[in-house]
């Protein structure tokens, strides 16, 4: 098993090593006036010190080998989720970015993880406002206004 681990860590930090040089051909920029290869330079450097960090841990053996990810899976809670973010995408437009964000944040809060309703409520409205200041006032993009004007 560790042996496993040790080549998916080595294989992407290959791939982070790899992008962060066909970055370097292309423009990366400023952050101030970011060129075509500054997002993906930057995802390869954190792609490659997040597989340095693993491998690294795999080395020590501070990971367990015998952990199983999938035996206290519940495959219902991700059918559930898979199938809220699929209804998610397809009523975006037709809902509105607010009203259909509002719902998913209440049926992950509230179905998955069963907390409190004014947990949920609060959770639900801080992160809707949260995601709309930055995307809306400080980025000044547009969101799907649905049925309901916002």
């Amino acid at each position: 098993m560790k042996k496993t681990y040790i080549f998916a860590n080595l294989f992407w930090t290959g791939l982070a090593v790899a992008v962060c040089i066909e970055s370097l051909q292309l423009q990366i920029g400023s952050f101030h006036q970011p060129g075509p290869a500054f997002l993906p330079f930057l995802a390869a450097v954190l792609l490659g010190i997040l597989s340095l960090i693993s491998l690294l841990q795999t080395l020590k053996g501070t990971l367990q080998d015998d952990y199983n990810a999938w035996a206290k899976m519940s495959f219902l809670k991700l059918g559930l989720v898979v199938a809220s973010l699929f209804l998610y995408v397809l009523l975006l437009n037709t809902l509105g970015f607010l009203l259909d964000t509002f719902i998913l944040l209440l049926f992950l809060f509230r179905v998955m993880e069963p907390y409190r309703w004014t947990k949920v409520l609060f959770a639900s409205l801080l992160t809707i406002g949260a995601v709309y200041a930055f995307f809306v006032v400080l980025l000044d993009s547009r969101l799907p206004k649905g049925l309901l004007g916002f």
